[in-house]
């Protein structure tokens, strides 16, 4: 656990010393848009969005394993009761023998 927070440390000290040595202002242009604004910002938004369409890509993956996730363990749920009731003996003459021949 510390050296998780230890090195949470450590990026933070990255990102604000690169922040800080990056401060001068730049211009971006996409399509008909002007942006003016920090380099250290501007990489970071950008940084962003290209985590957040990773993200945005891996949600069709993650919701098809989920499913099969499901179905198979509905699937073990099934089997599990189909063994338990072969699991339990049935003894001849008893009420849940009747009820058996019966269904």
């Amino acid at each position: 656990m510390y050296l998780f927070l230890f090195l949470a440390l450590l990026i933070c000290i990255a990102i604000v010393l690169f922040a800080v040595q990056n401060a001068a202002l730049v211009t971006v242009t996409f399509l008909a848009f002007h942006f003016e604004g920090s380099l250290a910002f501007i990489l970071v938004v950008v940084f962003a969005l290209g985590v957040l369409s990773g993200m945005l890509m891996t949600i069709p993956s993650f919701w098809r394993k989920s499913a099969a996730l499901r179905e198979q363990k509905r699937k073990v749920k099934q089997l599990e009761e189909s063994a338990a009731v072969k699991a339990v003996p049935q003894i001849p003459g008893t009420k849940e023998e009747e009820t058996k021949y019966k269904n």
